[in-house]
């Protein structure tokens, strides 16, 4: 049961002989780098379920990473995952994602990387998953802050005892939804109430009189009390941009406590909102740059960014000059500090934004090739999203390294292990079965294609269902099964009619390209021009 050693090494040993330095520079970390050139790593499936993944490649995987002149990664830690609650009030640990995120730190330092973590993910596939519940409640509900602040801390002292720990940040993004549903009127309960108990009734009274807010923003009220919370199309919704960034600076200043110098990926949009007048007027987010005592701001940033779709793709130097001109902008609000910018979007292709303007295919290489100058002056580091494109799998613990768990095995399938590798073995009649729930229609609606290894010594058919489709494989000695349903379903099952290994279970309608290695880990069209840029920038 070699089949991934076999499908992806020669892959990685390919590419590793045309960039690997001498092995002297493999060395571990010494002292922090002055300049941070970030990758994030989901190893061989996608940062949603990263942590039960196997990830058997690990060591030649961070390997490349450094080759292609990276000296850190960023990975996304998810609150839910790490930090499961089994009722209200029962925090726990988990066990498996604290064991991986030494194993990443240990692999990582092998490799002279440093790690960054992604504080609070929002999204993961453990549990019921996909559930951004608990950062709303965190406005209201004691326990679950102080839980929160357990979290943070948690994984500050799990890094800092391995010496590469090169920091980390909250995002806007992770805490968005609670702002998203309060505007686009899907919470539940009243709204009115809400406004109590979330704190904001009390933000207004302190920074507003109710004649104000009548004169500003068209509100009648005869107290702060009978205040409910806005709903996008109102003008009032621009003190709740107000009221929520209050909210993140508070989290970052708390959590600053248990992790020194985290920082936060702030919000550079600036939201239209509705004004009084009937006209638009944009909420802005500059309050939140200065990053309290972090060393730098961080962000996310898109050369899409500040350019109206009307205007249409861009050339290289314009989205160079609109680059200095945005960072510019935002370091005159956030007192002078550097900016990490752990998403560089050079390229983004999520089929949501599709309406944002690009860079002209040509253009990207000489985008990267110019970036360096603005980079070096007005950032600390940059990273990179999708180093290695990946496919959206609703699946959990796809790779059985977690053994049976998430799965339900019956008619004698087990799971079992050679080489350090798990698979899933299935004799006649054995069955695997997993309950996606809503995690796929979570994710994104329509069809969706199921690839899978498998392997048997004689030809048996596999039959696999999903909702009420039923589709229909044959193995016969090693083959990679791809299958598609046109449906919506919540359980997956896998039957065999004979004996059958198999593994790298993936169910997906989405693959994310970054342009720089693709699913298979082959180099693609932009990883040469990365490197330069990375050796430029180590100069």
């Amino acid at each position: 049961m070699r089949h991934r050693w076999r499908q992806l090494t020669a892959v990685l040993a390919a590419a590793l002989l045309t960039v690997l330095p001498a092995a002297s520079a493999w060395a571990e970390v010494g002292g922090k780098p002055e300049y941070w050139r970030a990758a994030t790593y989901y190893s061989d499936d996608w940062v949603i379920n990263f942590w039960n993944s196997e990830s058997v490649h690990m060591e030649e995987e961070l390997a490349r990473i450094a080759a292609d002149g990276f000296n850190s990664i960023v990975v996304a830690v998810p609150w839910n995952e790490f930090q499961p609650m089994d009722g209200p009030g029962q925090i726990r640990y988990e066990g498996y994602a604290y064991d991986k995120l030494d194993r990443v730190f240990r692999t990582a330092r092998e490799q002279g990387l440093w790690v960054f973590l992604r504080v609070g993910y929002t999204w993961d596939l453990s549990g019921d998953g996909m559930d951004s519940s608990r950062f709303a409640a965190m406005l209201y509900d004691d326990a679950l802050w102080e839980g929160w602040l357990d979290y943070v801390e948690s994984l500050y002292q799990a890094g800092r005892r391995h010496g590469n720990l090169a920091g980390g940040f909250i995002t806007w993004e992770d805490f968005w939804n609670f702002l998203q549903n309060t505007g686009n009127g899907s919470l539940k309960g009243d709204r009115t109430e809400l406004a109590e108990r979330v704190g904001y009734q009390e933000f207004l009274a302190e920074r507003y009189t109710l004649a104000e807010l009548e004169e500003q923003f068209g509100l009648e009220a005869s107290s702060f009390e009978e205040i409910a919370l806005p709903l996008a199309s109102e003008p009032m919704f621009y003190t709740f941009h107000q009221f929520y960034d209050q909210f993140m600076c508070r989290v970052l200043e708390a959590s600053q406590e248990v992790f020194p110098g985290l920082s936060m990926e702030v919000r550079l949009d600036v939201d239209p909102v509705p004004s009084a007048d009937g006209g638009l007027v944009g909420a802005s987010h500059g309050s939140t740059y200065d990053c309290g005592e972090a060393e730098y701001t961080a962000a996310m940033y898109s050369v899409s960014m500040g350019r109206e779709s009307s205007e249409g793709d861009m050339t290289a130097s314009e989205a160079l000059y609109a680059m200095a001109a945005n960072l510019g902008a935002v370091m005159a609000q956030n007192g002078g500090k550097p900016l990490f910018l752990e998403q560089f979007l050079f390229y983004d292709d999520t089929p949501e934004f599709s309406y944002n303007p690009k860079l002209f295919p040509g253009e990207r290489p000489l985008f990267l090739a110019g970036a360096a100058p603005i980079l070096r002056s007005m950032t600390n580091g940059y990273g990179v999203w999708a180093y290695r494109d990946y496919r959206n799998n609703s699946v959990y613990n796809s790779q059985f390294g977690l053994g049976e768990r998430g799965w339900t095995f019956t008619g004698n399938a087990f799971v079992i292990q050679e080489e350090g590798n798990h698979a899933a073995s299935l004799p006649a009649g054995g069955k695997i079965s997993q309950n996606l729930g809503t995690r796929s229609r979570n994710m994104r609606p329509g069809g969706r294609t199921l690839t899978f290894w498998a392997e048997s010594a004689e030809p048996v058919t596999i039959t696999v269902t999903y909702g009420n489709e039923k589709k229909f494989a044959q193995v016969n000695g090693e083959t990679q099964v791809e299958l598609t349903f046109s449906q919506e379903g919540e359980e997956l099952s896998i039957l065999s009619s004979g004996q059958v290994t198999l593994d790298d279970v993936y169910f997906y309608n989405l693959v994310a390209e970054g342009l720089l290695y693709g699913v298979d880990g082959s180099e693609r069209e932009l990883i040469g021009a990365v490197r330069e840029l990375n050796e430029e920038l180590a100069e």
